[in-house]
């Protein structure tokens, strides 16, 4: 890694601003955690909007299965049959909604030409490990069952995600490829591509660096992750590759895979070090890296509507999604 840059200034300034009227995770109360994510929503959609979002974009609610539904973005600038992402929204697994990312959604299908399929997955900890992990597989199923009568391709559907939806993504891909390369020659569609945004790819246990740097003062802080990891698999082995897909023992031949990492980020290493084994198995990777940026800036609708590196990031992003679904 090159020498480490100084965080952008005007984001410092912000993040100060934000961290002077946020307290800590709240407790490990069920009730709490359902007041803080109400809070949060109505935060993000009160004060956080983006100056001139797309409105290109038609959006439609979808029903997935029995309690799990979903949000289609369908771009009025695609092409015919374009590729589907089916994309698991970041919050450590406890927090987040198809309603905090619908803005990041919206952009990256109109910049991109994708549809997108955004999934309120069940959220911990009144539904732990592996609710979450069960929802994503089932969207990756309904979105290649459904696709074309949503007008997309069945055949170029991709993962993705930010932070925990980052780290569902990878736990699905891993698990529709395995599931691929067990189907004895039977026709199995695959993941066209995998992006992976500012992932958690393994358990705090892991002993990372960058949760030691970037424990405090970056948003997102080392105890927030642990606390997290208490919510979403408080009985969870670290060595599960389905928690940490970093600590998988055999890695199934990969798509075209996007990660993106941050410096000021306590999820940095774990991202950068997947991208590198991932290239070391000779998988096409793209690594995106924000050298003074913090996690997930450009995904939250504050961060976008401030900072010129949030477009880059989302300009990187597109760019790769047009590349891989093209």
């Amino acid at each position: 890694m090159p020498p480490r840059q100084p965080i952008d200034p005007a984001l410092r300034q912000y993040l100060d601003t934000l961290d002077a009227v946020s307290g800590p995770p709240p407790a490990d109360d069920a009730a709490r955690v359902r007041e803080a994510r109400e809070g949060m929503v109505r935060a993000l959609l009160a004060r956080e909007a983006i100056p001139g979002l797309p409105n290109a974009v038609r959006v439609r609610d979808v029903v997935i299965g029995a309690g799990l539904t979903g949000r289609l973005y369908l771009p009025e600038r695609m092409t015919p049959a374009p590729a589907v992402l089916v994309y698991t929204h970041g919050g450590g697994w406890v927090f987040g909604s198809v309603e905090t990312h619908d803005p990041f959604c919206r952009l990256l299908a109109d910049a991109a030409g994708v549809i997108i399929l955004s999934v309120e997955y069940r959220l911990a900890p009144e539904h732990p490990y592996p609710a979450a992990r069960d929802d994503a597989l089932a969207a990756w199923h309904w979105a290649v069952a459904e696709a074309a009568g949503f007008g997309g391709d069945p055949w170029r559907v991709l993962l993705g995600g930010d932070s925990a939806g980052a780290q569902l993504a990878m736990v699905t891909a891993r698990r529709v490829l395995m599931a691929a390369d067990d189907a004895d020659g039977q026709a199995a569609v695959r993941p066209a591509g995998v992006m992976l945004l500012y992932p958690a790819t393994d358990h705090p246990s892991g002993g990372h660096a960058s949760y030691v740097e970037n424990a405090t003062g970056y948003r997102l802080t080392a105890e927030a992750m642990h606390w997290f990891w208490r919510q979403y698999a408080p009985d969870g082995d670290p060595a599960d590759p389905d928690l940490s897909p970093l600590r998988a023992g055999v890695l199934p031949d990969m798509p075209p895979v996007l990660v993106a990492t941050a410096e000021y980020d306590p999820l940095r290493d774990e991202g950068i070090a997947l991208a590198r084994r991932l290239e070391t198995a000779g998988m096409a990777v793209t690594h995106l890296h924000a050298p003074d940026m913090h996690h997930n800036f450009p995904v939250h609708p504050g961060s976008v509507a401030r900072f010129p590196q949030c477009d880059t990031a989302m300009a990187g992003m597109a760019g790769w999604l047009r590349s891989v679904a093209g």
